[in-house]
């Protein structure tokens, strides 16, 4: 679906967060739901030079229990199970496996908090990536008249790769401005800003190639930051670059639509702007998807 900690951060998103507006609206909402989603993600390396793409298709199913609305205070519940192909680059096929209950607060008809902790087990083709995460989330919305609703949230995740090149901690803070136009049609637009130690790449030159293997890997190759997380930059297989961990900053802008078309049945589409940037230089991406899924 894309970047392994993007995947990752996007994957939270919407088992963790994009539901909290849902269980303002509809609070008493519990049970399992499946769907799948098609998409393209133009930089799934994170590449300060030259990204690859690839399409993906994924498919999930879950269990959510929302906010009752019986009582100001209540626990929830989130277990979601997702599989992800990428015909460009296999080895980044995926199976995850993510937790989240939590707790949730309405202080008023406008106010609504809720802190989510989760936990996520990730198997990757590229065995170097699969990793184990975890962290919470702080949300913070405000629901008001005519359907238009603002939401705040920080997120902490600590991910443990079994490549250390590919852990990473990071901070996250966010917000969203969602419209409800009717019951079965919402758009949200949302900011994210995340600081942490993650990866970036460059690609490998095919003249610095011999029998497969980059020559000089573990060799800075420029840039103050590169191999500041681990001893140097490392040859991937998966994304045939060099990547190298650092100090990174990232900025993301998505944009989506939604729409129930029963009582089942829905659909969503979604575009994400989003750019790293650390000592090395910037890598930037662009992300979509539509959606369908179903309620049981």
């Amino acid at each position: 679906m894309l970047s392994p900690g993007r995947r990752i951060r996007v994957f939270l998103f919407a088992a963790v967060g994009a539901t909290l507006p849902a269980w303002v609206d509809s609070p008493a909402f519990a049970g399992w739901e499946a769907g799948a989603k098609g998409g393209y993600e133009s930089n799934l390396s994170r590449s300060i030079d030259d990204g690859e793409g690839s399409g993906f298709l994924s498919a999930y199913a879950g269990y959510t229990k929302l906010h009752s609305g019986e009582t100001r205070l209540d626990w929830t519940m989130g277990f979601t199970v997702e599989g992800a192909f990428y015909p460009s680059i296999t080895d980044v096929d995926s199976l995850s496996a993510m937790i989240s209950p939590g707790v949730a607060y309405i202080f008023s008809p406008v106010w609504s908090m809720a802190v989510t902790p989760f936990l996520q087990g990730k198997a990757v083709q590229d065995t170097e990536q699969s990793a184990v995460t975890f962290g919470a989330r702080l949300d913070v919305i405000q629901k008001f008249d005519g359907g238009l609703y603002l939401g705040e949230y920080y997120t902490y995740t600590d991910s443990r790769a079994n490549e250390d090149v590919y852990s990473y901690t990071e901070h996250a803070v966010g917000a969203y401005l969602g419209m409800r136009w009717k019951p079965g049609l919402y758009t949200e637009l949302g900011y994210e800003f995340s600081r942490g130690d993650s990866f970036l790449s460059v690609k490998v030159p095919e003249t610095s190639v011999a029998g497969g293997t980059p020559v000089g890997v573990g060799a800075p190759v420029g840039g103050g930051g590169r191999g500041s997380g681990g001893g140097g930059p490392q040859y991937s297989q998966a994304f045939d670059s060099l990547v190298f961990k650092e100090q990174v900053d990232s900025h993301s802008v998505p944009v989506t639509v939604g729409i129930d078309w029963t009582k089942r049945w829905f659909s969503s589409l979604n575009y994400t702007y989003r750019t790293w940037a650390g000592d090395s230089g910037k890598a930037t991406d662009h992300s979509g998807y539509a959606g369908f899924g179903y309620r049981f």
